[in-house]
């Protein structure tokens, strides 16, 4: 049995490969595909590497399954359906095709908030496109800063962070019409398969969501409950939303800085137990640990207030802004996976204390960082002094709490740097 999670770089996103099947005929899925330039440094190797150590002609990719439309989990997964479109536009061949994507899950931005976002994002002037070459484009930052500042009277360092914020939303929602453009493309092509399948309502593609999935769902080999979003949640966003952009006659940039209600992409979350022969790996996407919670308690699936996985995919890159002491006391893995490279000071000290600090010091586990810890501390120091905090080595850098912890006796295992292969089954990915 193949059963194995494999982190990528992917610099201060997600991008994840799970391999399952067996080792003579394995699937794969894409979950996230990182910001940026990731898909030309990280996953489009992998993805190719694994295709000449296969020695394949073309690699069938089971699934990708974006969790959320932030700029850090989406960019690469868009590219990767660009590329897919293109081969048929320019009519190449199938057999000179090098993948084939079968399906895509994805909770689109129209599905959560309603076409509300698409006419106010087509709104945007020409010079103030949300996002340039996969990042937000820092005019529209600018734009956004002056007018939240304009409207709540903040200071300029307040003002910038929401901004920053806000267009992150923004540049996410024209990676993510993309991709659903991409997708409609090749589904017409008859490429794919409909979007979110086999998730639908009334014969009709739908938002995944807990709200009729109570049972899991048997995918492939491999057995997947939905843990979040919660429908009523994606309900409420939607009302949320439309009630006050219907209500107040601002500009789309005064509108969006006003609102900022980043929880908006992070609510929507795909959060799923994804389980193969008795062994189980909790993907979060960047849900709040809060949600986490609730779904789990709504699924049954705490016993005694706990659940034992063996890997936790450890929600937004270990911030501390969606996470509490109390959800590594809920959640308790033999594998604990943080992606991130410093960037937004993620993953945050604070966030690993509370991780080790459920765990005995005798306790064999392993923590996975995407970076090696230093290159992490180079980066969460910019971060610090960026936004006038101290950084003092011995009180904020990660690597004077894997010392400290070290002294205390804490036998974790720590693993500096990806890719990884956290092999779960009896058989491993050797490609």
């Amino acid at each position: 049995m193949l059963f194995t999670l494999e982190p990528l770089p992917a610099a201060e996103g997600d991008c994840l490969l799970l391999h399952w099947g067996t080792a003579a005929q394995p699937k794969l899925a894409v979950i996230d595909g990182g910001p940026g330039t990731i898909w030309e440094t990280s996953l489009l190797p992998r993805l190719e590497e694994i295709v000449d150590s296969r020695d394949l002609q073309q690699l069938a990719i089971d699934l990708v399954m974006v969790s959320h439309v932030d700029n850090d989990h989406i960019v690469g997964v868009k590219k990767l359906f660009r590329r897919l479109k293109t081969e048929i536009v320019q009519a190449l061949p199938a057999s000179h095709r090098l993948f084939a994507v079968r399906r895509l899950w994805h909770n689109t931005f129209n599905d959560v908030l309603d076409d509300a976002i698409d006419s106010y994002y087509q709104t945007l002037t020409a010079g103030l496109q949300a996002n340039v070459g996969g990042a937000p484009n820092p005019l529209l930052e600018a734009s956004l800063a002056r007018a939240y500042q304009d409207r709540h009277g903040t200071g300029a360092e307040e003002a910038a962070d929401v901004a920053h914020d806000v267009a992150l939303i923004l540049a996410g929602h024209g990676e993510a019409r993309e991709l659903r453009d991409s997708h409609a493309f090749l589904r017409n092509a008859g490429q794919i398969a409909p979007l979110n399948s086999p998730f639908e309502k009334d014969g009709q593609p739908t938002l995944i969501t807990t709200e009729g999935n109570s049972a899991p769902l048997v995918f492939a080999g491999l057995t997947i409950k939905v843990i979040g979003p919660q429908e009523a949640e994606i309900k409420a966003l939607q009302a949320e939303f439309d009630a006050f952009v219907q209500t107040r006659g601002l500009t789309v940039e005064a509108m969006l800085a006003a609102y900022s209600d980043t929880s908006v992409p992070n609510l929507s979350s795909i959060v799923c137990l994804v389980e193969k022969d008795g062994k189980r790996i909790l993907l979060t996407g960047d849900a709040r640990g809060d949600k986490i919670r609730k779904g789990l308690e709504d699924a049954d699936l705490l016993v005694g207030g706990k659940l034992f996985v063996d890997v936790l995919k450890v929600p937004h890159h270990g911030s501390d802004r969606n996470l509490a002491k109390d959800f590594f006391d809920m959640v308790i893995a033999d594998t604990y996976v943080l992606s991130g490279n410093g960037k937004h000071g993620n993953p945050e000290r604070v966030t690993l204390e509370w991780l080790t600090g459920s765990r005995k010091p005798d306790h064999n586990y392993t923590i996975v960082l995407t970076y090696p810890v230093a290159e992490i501390d180079i980066g969460r120091k910019k971060d610090a002094l960026q936004h006038h905090r101290s950084w003092v080595p011995a009180e904020h850098s990660l690597a004077s709490l894997v010392a400290e912890l070290r002294l205390q006796g804490h036998q974790f295992t720590l693993v500096e740097g990806a890719p990884f292969k956290i092999e779960l089954g009896d058989e491993t990915a050797d490609w």
